[in-house]
């Protein structure tokens, strides 16, 4: 970047803001994943990505604006990020500048009673939902922690998380939104403009939401999004119970509300596995349900790897099938009661067990709080350090399991070349959203991001499995991202890129917001 555009850029956020510093700019550009990605592009896998040219911190979204303009005046690209979590968060080029939203970190308002909370890009999911139990509302947090930003999440990036079956999909969640176009224009979705209300992101006319995000998101392909209105759930406890902690990670204490109990209800078919899950959903009445494999099991309702290994060998690799956890969390003990005997009603029904009552797996008060706080995905780390999916698409539960029936045999294909770590071709995670009408099913994957070996075999499976989805028509799976795979799916897809190419060039006729991870607006 010459001196003349970054003396500007320094202008509008403040020297202490604005940096070239090498040292700064690596850190920037070393992302989990990116050795994936490099791997599926013939390169020698890396966890390196490109370093930017620059790297600013604004500090609003009239900073963010006028940012974006100058960018738009030199034609320089620019990529936005709040948390920053895999390769979708880093610049394509050398020539990019980060966006690094850090310094916007406020929660703005938290409306009650019409149940919303106005937030900016750096609020984590562990702040906010902290200053909810305030209310006694809760959030829906999206999968990839609680250290993640629920904004980048609802405006921008995927969505399913472990409260899923009661909080849905960050998409549907997403009330409104402040947004700096690619071409500099700030444009506020749905009701604020006129009500300065965030309650409700569609006015008259088709919906801006679909514009910016559709299912997946923009992935930064679209600008900046600097403020997002978030619909809030109550959290389900008495109304005098107060959230209680002592200890230290990762065996801390907590508190659990009265009216609260996982079940791991285990299935020895496939057939009952789905007709116990769709029933369990349909009937609107758990909080949590979700599946892994045996080893995922043990990882998650442990707290080190060694017990993790003790666990799984000491019986429940051997028992455990098909199974789902259940998290019942209620208001009322009547409620609390009721939702009991139905879980067990549906158990017996298709001749289940619960893992849990049969003293296999015994998850500990710390583990009910990291379901709240959407930490449980975390402890997939616990086996590598490196973890990835496949599939993801989400029509209805029927389809959830047809993809891990079909995964399973192309997954232990690699497991037994060595490059994969072994589940027995199992681990999956799934989940329903809004009352069994719709779920939603990827395949969680380990290998060794340390080893050339590994990340190629890895790369080589997802991609098998991104084929195998068009052919069985299994759904979009995820991480579809940039023109090349993006233009592989077209011609059987009914050529859906044409339409967000018309979006990208309406929105961005500059091509300046890096579109690695969307698509450009001409076909390359």
């Amino acid at each position: 970047m010459n001196d003349k555009i970054y003396s500007k850029l320094q202008d509008i956020v403040g020297e202490p803001n604005i940096t070239r510093s090498p040292a700064i700019l690596d850190t920037y550009s070393f992302q989990w994943g990116f050795e994936i990605e490099s791997a599926q592009r013939g390169e020698e896998p890396s966890r390196f990505g490109n370093r930017p040219s620059a790297v600013l911190l604004p500090a609003s979204a009239e900073e963010v604006q006028a940012v974006v303009k100058i960018c738009n005046e030199h034609g320089v690209p620019f990529k936005a990020l709040s948390t920053g979590m895999g390769p979708w968060a880093g610049v394509s080029s050398s020539e990019t500048i980060q966006i690094d939203l850090r310094r916007m970190n406020r929660i703005l308002e938290v409306d009650a009673n019409n149940l919303y909370a106005v937030i900016e890009p750096y609020v984590t999911n562990a702040e906010l939902q902290a200053e909810l139990f305030q209310y006694g509302l809760m959030h829906h947090a999206q999968g990839a922690g609680p250290q993640t930003s629920p904004l980048a999440s609802h405006t921008s990036f995927v969505g399913p998380g472990f409260t899923s079956p009661y909080t849905g999909f960050s998409g549907r969640n997403l009330l409104g939104a402040e947004w700096v176009a690619p071409n500099g224009e700030i444009i506020r979705l749905g009701s604020y403009d006129s009500t300065r209300k965030w309650f409700t992101g569609d006015g008259p006319g088709f919906s801006l939401r679909g514009v910016i995000r559709g299912w997946l998101g923009a992935y930064g392909g679209l600008g900046v999004f600097t403020k997002a209105a978030i619909k809030l759930y109550s959290f389900p406890a008495p109304k005098d119970w107060t959230w209680k902690t002592g200890g230290t990670i990762p065996s801390y204490d907590w508190e659990v509300p009265p009216f609260w109990q996982l079940f791991v209800l285990n299935f020895q078919e496939w057939e009952q596995y789905e007709a116990a899950f769709y029933e369990v959903s349909d009937h609107d009445a758990v909080m949590m349900a979700t599946t892994s494999s045996s080893e995922g099991l043990a990882a998650l309702f442990t707290d080190t790897k060694m017990e993790a290994l003790e666990v799984i060998f000491s019986g429940l690799l051997e028992r455990t099938r098909r199974y789902f956890i259940v998290l019942i969390a209620a208001h009322t003990e009547r409620e609390f009661n009721y939702r009991i005997k139905l879980i067990r009603t549906i158990m017996e029904k298709h001749q289940g067990e619960d893992l849990i009552e049969e003293g296999l797996i015994s998850p500990r008060p710390s583990h009910y709080a990291e379901t709240i706080r959407n930490m449980l995905g975390g402890h997939a780390f616990r086996f590598s350090n490196c973890f990835q999916s496949t599939h993801g698409g989400m029509d209805t539960v029927a389809m959830a399991v047809r993809i891990a029936q079909v995964n399973a045999p192309i997954k232990n294909k690699y497991i037994e070349k060595g490059v994969i770590g072994d589940d027995q071709g199992e681990g999956i995670w799934t989940t329903t959203y809004e009352g069994g009408h719709m779920a939603h099913l990827e395949v969680p994957t380990v290998y060794d991001g340390a080893s050339k070996e590994s990340c190629l075999g890895y790369a080589e499976y997802q991609d098998e499995c991104n084929e195998v989805d068009l052919r069985q028509a299994l759904g979009m799976p995820f991480f579809i991202v940039g023109d090349k795979v993006h233009e592989y799916y077209a011609s059987r897809t009914m050529d859906y890129p044409k339409y967000l190419r018309r979006i990208k060039a309406a929105f961005d006729p500059n091509g300046l917001s890096d579109s690695s991870h969307y698509v450009t607006a001409r076909k390359e």
